[in-house]
């Protein structure tokens, strides 16, 4: 396989992403480390560094207003993001996680990686979709094609069926959620039906359980950790 004839699939997530490509015959997820997942943040360090994965989530307690997460959420928005004194667009911020990914898959496969197809959730408007895009042109990359979460979780699980399955796939991520009914049959797999919410996911519910903690600290020892208590610091 030529590089020109490699495509690869990267899901840009809430919280982490990660990149595949389809080879030697088999599916393969690539990137350092034994998870080969990129956490979905960015950060500058106080010395001006850009962070990018892992080390840009480890400053984010010590400086949140030097890091951000979620970036997903934001796409398709007018909203920029502040980060210390420079200022992006979520675009730009996940153009760099793209690049990362696209880096990754570089060091893995030992040849330059200049296409991809990246996953959306099924609900994203068509300004979500072209943001993302942008977002792949901004990292170098020939977006060859967005697709829809559960139209991909689809057909990895009946790949090499030939059966006909009618099947609900819900995708519960950090920061989305969205539930699709498909059919599938052989190669070709046709959504029925799809909804969701772009602004619901496991960061709301990480938000919820830290607000009930700190209301039952301040309702029982009538300290309230949210006016920066030094023993939350």
């Amino acid at each position: 396989m030529v590089s020109d004839d490699l495509i690869v699939g990267i899901d840009l997530g809430t919280t982490n992403s990660e990149i595949a490509a389809f080879v030697e015959g088999r599916v393969q997820v690539l990137g350092p480390g034994a998870t080969r997942m990129l956490p979905s943040c960015v950060g500058i360090s106080p010395s001006g560094a850009l962070l990018i994965g892992e080390s840009a989530r480890n400053q984010q307690i010590l400086y949140p207003e030097r890091t951000v997460r979620s970036v997903k959420r934001k796409m398709g928005s007018p909203e920029t993001i502040r980060l210390a004194d420079r200022t992006f667009t979520p675009q730009e911020l996940s153009a760099l996680i793209l690049r990362e990914l696209a880096e990754w898959g570089t060091r893995s496969l030992g040849r330059p990686v200049r296409k991809a197809v990246i996953t959306v959730p099924a609900y994203f408007s068509d300004a979500q979709r072209n943001a993302t895009r942008e977002a792949g042109a901004l990292a170098g990359l020939d977006v060859v094609r967005i697709f829809n979460e559960p139209t991909a979780a689809s057909l990895a699980y009946g790949h090499g069926d030939g059966r006909r399955r009618t099947l609900m796939i819900y995708d519960l991520g950090g920061g989305t959620f969205d539930v699709s009914i498909v059919t599938t049959e052989k190669d070709v797999t046709e959504v029925l039906a799809s909804h969701g919410n772009t602004q619901l996911g496991g960061d709301d519910f990480d938000q919820l359980l830290l607000e009930r903690l700190l209301a039952a600290i301040q309702n029982r020892h009538g300290i309230d950790l949210r006016q920066g208590h030094r023993v939350a610091n």
